[in-house]
C-alpha cells in the first residue's frame, strides 16, 4: 500500500480516513517551538499583513484554488488515492444527516412509511393527512430521514480503516519458524504493535477535542453575540455557561456512561461515545488475535494465531453482535474489520499470482475459509458476480429506508408497511426485548443496509467513482466539521428561516413567541416579492396544504439558504477544530514515543 493510500486519523466524522494533512517533520514536532515562531512572525508582520491573513483565513475555498487542489479535485482519476471513495461516501453521508434533521426537526412523522398517517383531521371535514410524498418512497427517502442509516455508515467506514493498516502490516510479515524459540529469537512485530498503539492513543484526543472546540465556540458564541437559541436552556452568564460547559465536558469525556451519550451543548454528539467504544473494541480484538503467543509454534507465527483462525473468529463476532445480541452499532465496526481482512487477503492472493515463482512474504498459509469457495465461483463467473452486486446495492437502499419512530412499537410501526411487516417479524428477540428501548429495534436492518451498501460500492466501479468526484472529497474533507455544526447552526439559523417562511406555523408557547415571534410569517405575508401559495391554516401540520408533505416551497428554500451557510462554517470548523485535532493528537503521541 502506497503512502497516499494509508490510512490516517482523518476529518470525516471523527473517523479514520486517507491523509490529507502532511506528516510534520520530526524537526517541526516541538508544539512549543511552533507557537514561539508563530508569535515571532506576527510580532515581525504589519498590521496590513495580519489583515490579509486573516481574510485569507476566511476566504470560502472555492476562491482558493490550493485549498481545492488538497482534496485531489484537479487531479486526474488516476492519480487519486484508492481509498478517496471512503472519504466521498462519509461525506455525503454527513449530508444526508444534515439534511435529515432539518427535515424530521419540520415534519413530524415523515420518517414513518410511504401512506402511513401523519395527522388526522376529525374536525375540519378533509382527508386525514398521509405520508404520501416523495419523501417517503425508499431509496429517496435517504435524503430526508436517512441520518440513521449514515450512522451506521460511519461505524462501518470506521471499522475498515481503522484496521486495515495494521492488518496490511500482519500480512507482510514473514512466514512462521517451526521451531519454540526464545523471546530475544522471535520474529519482530514491532509496526504491528506500533500502528495499535498508535491508533489507540490518539483516537480519544482525535474525536474529543473537536467537540470541545466546536461546543466552547457555540457556548460563548450566544453570550458574546447576544443570540437567542431554541436549544439547549443558556445560562445567565457567560461565567455560568463556561462553568456549565467544562462540567458537560468533563462527564461526556467518560464514553463507557450509560443513557445520555451527548454533550448538552450539541445532542447530535452521541455518535462520538459509541465511535470510541467501537474503535476500542476492534483495536484490542485485534491485538489479542494478532500479537505473538508467550511461546512460538508451528501453528502460529509472525501474526501469532493463524490467519484463517482470526478471520473466523471476526466473523463469528460480527453475527454475534448483530443477532444474537442488541449490538448492532458494535457489529458495524467488526464488519467493516472483517471486510477488511477479506480484502487483505484477496491482495495478497492477487500478490502471490503475480509473482511468477518468486517468494513473496504475505499470509501464513491457511485452510481455506468457509466462503472461499463462493468467492472463487463468482470471481470465475463476472456477470454473475456483477448481478449480485447491483443486487446487494438495491438491497441496501431498500433496507436502509427502514421506517423510523422513537416511541411506536415494532408492530406499530412496521405493522402497516409494505414489505416491512415481514421485516419487521424477523428483528432478533435481543432487539425487541422489553428492557429495550424502542429505537433500538431500528438498528438490526440499518446494519445489514449499511454493511450491504458499503461492499457493493467498493466493488462496483461506477459506484465508486461517484463518491471520488471533486464536490463528494469536498464533502469528505468536511465532513466531521458539517457533523459537529449543523445541529447549532439548524438552531442558530435555520430556526429563523423556518419562522420567516412560515415553515413553523404556530402555535407558539410563551418563550418561542418573545424569541421568535417578531419573526412569524413576515416574508411568507409579504406579497411584494413571496411568489408561492400561502397555505389557508395556520396549524403545525397543514392538512390543506397544496404541496408534497418534506417538498413544500417553503422549507425548499430553507434548505436552499441553509446549506450554503451550513457548508461555509463547516470550512471554518475544519481549520479550527477538526485539523487541530489531528495535529495535537499526532505530535501528543509522538511525544509520549520521543526518545529520550
Amino acid at each position: 500500500m502506497s503512502p497516499r493510500d494509508e490510512p490516517h486519523e482523518h476529518a470525516g466524522l471523527g473517523y479514520p480516513g486517507p491523509r490529507t494533512i502532511a506528516e510534520d517533520s520530526d524537526a517541526n514536532d516541538n508544539i512549543y517551538a511552533t507557537i514561539a515562531r508563530a508569535r515571532r512572525a506576527i510580532s515581525q508582520t504589519s498590521p496590513w499583513r495580519l489583515l490579509c491573513l486573516a481574510l485569507d483565513f476566511v476566504k470560502p475555498e472555492i476562491l482558493q484554488p490550493s485549498r481545492r487542489r488538497q482534496h485531489g479535485g484537479s487531479s486526474s482519476r488516476g492519480d487519486r488515492a484508492s481509498t478517496a471513495w471512503l472519504d466521498g461516501l462519509r461525506g455525503w453521508a454527513a449530508f444526508s444527516v444534515c439534511l435529515a434533521h432539518m427535515s424530521v426537526y419540520t415534519h413530524p412523522r415523515i420518517e414513518l412509511c410511504y401512506g402511513a398517517l401523519i395527522a388526522p383531521s376529525p374536525d375540519s371535514g378533509h382527508p386525514s393527512l398521509r405520508n404520501a410524498t416523495p419523501a417517503a418512497v425508499p431509496g429517496l427517502r435517504l435524503f430526508w430521514s436517512g441520518g440513521h442509516f449514515a450512522v451506521m455508515i460511519f461505524f462501518v467506514i470506521s471499522g475498515y480503516v481503522l484496521t486495515k493498516r495494521p492488518i496490511t502490516l500482519l500480512s507482510q510479515l514473514p512466514p512462521p519458524l517451526p521451531l519454540p524459540l526464545p523471546p530475544h529469537q522471535r520474529q519482530p512485530q514491532q509496526p504491528f504493535v506500533d500502528a495499535l498503539h498508535s491508533a489507540m492513543f490518539r483516537r480519544p484526543l482525535r474525536l474529543l477535542l473537536p467537540v470541545a472546540l466546536s461546543t466552547l465556540f457555540f457556548a460563548t458564541s450566544w453570550h458574546v453575540l447576544d443570540i437567542a437559541t431554541p436549544w439547549p436552556e443558556r445560562q445567565a452568564s457567560l461565567g455560568a455557561e463556561l462553568w456549565s460547559w467544562a462540567r458537560d465536558l468533563l462527564k461526556f469525556g467518560f464514553f463507557f456512561r450509560n443513557r445520555v451519550l451527548y454533550t448538552y451543548y450539541n445532542i447530535h454528539t452521541w455518535t462520538i461515545p459509541v465511535e470510541l467504544r467501537g474503535s476500542c473494541s476492534v483495536l484490542v480484538w485485534l491485538f489479542l488475535w494478532g500479537s505473538p503467543p508467550s511461546v512460538s509454534s508451528s501453528s502460529s507465527g509472525g501474526s501469532g494465531v493463524l490467519t484463517w483462525r482470526r478471520v473466523v473468529a471476526t466473523a463469528a463476532m460480527t453475527i454475534y453482535l448483530a443477532v444474537g445480541a442488541a449490538g448492532a452499532w458494535y457489529a458495524a465496526f467488526f464488519a467493516g474489520m472483517l471486510t477488511a481482512e477479506i480484502d487483505v487477503l484477496a491482495a495478497a492472493a492477487a500478490s502471490n499470482a503475480a509473482a511468477d515463482g518468486k517468494l513473496v512474504y504475505n499470509q501464513n498459509p491457511h485452510p481455506r475459509l468457509p466462503w472461499d469457495g463462493l468467492l472463487d465461483f463468482l470471481r470465475r463467473r463476472p456477470r454473475m458476480r456483477s448481478v449480485l452486486l447491483h443486487v446487494m446495492l438495491a438491497a441496501g437502499l431498500y433496507l436502509g429506508s427502514e421506517p423510523s419512530s422513537d416511541v411506536l412499537k415494532t408492530e406499530e410501526l412496521l405493522g402497516k408497511c409494505r414489505g416491512w411487516k415481514t421485516l419487521g417479524r424477523l428483528i432478533p428477540a435481543p432487539y425487541t426485548a422489553s428492557d429495550e428501548p424502542e429505537s433500538v429495534q431500528r438498528w438490526f436492518w440499518l446494519f445489514w443496509a449499511a454493511w450491504l451498501l458499503f461492499v457493493s460500492v467498493k466493488e462496483l466501479n461506477w459506484a465508486r467513482s461517484l463518491f471520488e468526484t471533486r464536490f463528494s472529497q469536498y464533502l469528505g474533507h468536511h465532513s466531521f466539521a458539517l457533523y459537529l455544526i449543523h445541529g447549532p447552526l439548524i438552531g442558530l439559523v435555520s430556526e429563523r428561516l423556518f419562522y420567516l417562511t412560515g415553515v413553523k406555523r404556530g402555535p407558539l408557547s410563551d418563550a418561542e413567541a418573545a424569541q421568535f415571534g417578531h419573526l412569524m410569517n413576515r416574508w411568507r405575508d409579504d406579497p411584494r416579492w413571496w411568489p408561492f401559495p400561502r397555505h389557508p391554516t395556520p396549524s403545525a401540520v397543514d392538512v390543506l396544504q397544496p404541496y408534497w408533505y418534506g417538498l413544500e416551497p417553503e422549507f425548499l428554500v430553507c434548505v436552499a439558504l441553509s446549506l450554503p451557510v451550513f457548508l461555509y462554517a463547516a470550512e471554518l470548523g475544519t481549520r479550527l477544530f477538526d485539523e487541530p485535532g489531528v495535529r495535537v493528537s499526532r505530535w501528543a503521541y509522538r511525544k509520549l514515543v520521543k526518545k529520550s
